[in-house]
């Protein structure tokens, strides 16, 4: 039943009575409000269920508050980080990885420090002890140094008997030109020195020898050289020196004097 139905069963309830007081008397009009104030009761409570009934057929349940959706998870927004690349390998012509680059010279120089210019240290009999400077590049260069230069000499008067020695000492000023001819590997160096040398005692002379060169580090080289130093004047200078007139000097060879020497450089 409709909440408009109810309303109208309730007001025709509440005039009922006042119809029917005309016509009935003494204990029917009793019976009759006792109906009446029933059929009040009812009709308050029809009106009032009426009023707490959903309305369009729907059920009490249906209006509970929607549940509130679920919050979505929370995505891992992190990127997983990457391994770290070993660098390429080198090799030979190619680098690993697709890059290919030009071969290493087999002969290229294992340390990129200058070799322009270096402090230069003497020993032997071809250029005598001392100190000295190097100017050129890595296979042509010029060497110029002052040294203490000491001079075994031998007189002999008679073939037969024991020649006397004599040790007499000299200051050199050495100034000579290396080439490199060839090149053995990447630190060793051959070639020849064609040099200048004047002597205090034995005077002007020239000098021819061969080289080799090794490259000892970054900022060391050593040279040795084996070759003849040739002074023409030498006999009669020490004859001088040592009064001896007659005889044989140095076995009649004082021109020559065996050279055979090295030269520590440092490339600063």
């Amino acid at each position: 039943m409709t909440f408009e139905s109810r309303t109208r069963r309730a007001i025709f309830v509440l005039a009922v009575p006042r119809m029917s007081k005309f016509r009935l008397g003494g204990c029917a009009n009793v019976v009759l409000w006792a109906a009446h104030a029933f059929s009040i009761v009812l009709a308050l409570g029809s009106i009032a269920l009426a009023q707490s009934t959903p309305r369009g057929g729907e059920s009490p349940t249906d209006a509970s508050p929607p549940e509130a959706p679920s919050a979505a998870p929370i995505a891992n927004t992190t990127s997983p980080t990457a391994p770290e690349e070993p660098p390429p390998a080198e090799f030979p012509g190619v680098v690993q990885g697709g890059v290919v680059t030009a071969p290493r010279p087999a002969f290229a120089r294992p340390w990129p420090t200058q070799r322009n210019f270096a402090l230069l240290a003497t020993e032997g009999s071809y250029g005598g002890f001392g100190l000295g400077l190097r100017g050129g590049w890595l296979r042509v260069g010029i060497d110029g140094s002052f040294a203490f230069f000491p001079i075994f000499a031998t007189f002999s008067s008679n073939p037969e008997e024991f020649p006397e020695f004599k040790l007499l000492s000299s200051f050199q000023t050495n100034a000579s030109l290396w080439i490199g001819l060839h090149r053995l590997d990447a630190r060793t160096d051959l070639g020849i020195a064609l040099g200048y040398k004047y002597n205090s005692l034995l005077r002007h002379g020239v000098s021819v020898a061969f080289y080799m060169q090794r490259e000892l580090g970054a900022h060391w080289a050593l040279q040795g050289f084996v070759g003849p130093n040739i002074f023409p004047e030498a006999e009669d200078q020490i004859r001088q020196r040592t009064g001896w007139t007659e005889g044989s000097v140095s076995s009649g060879i004082a021109w020559h004097q065996a050279g055979v020497g090295l030269s520590l450089a440092f490339f600063p």
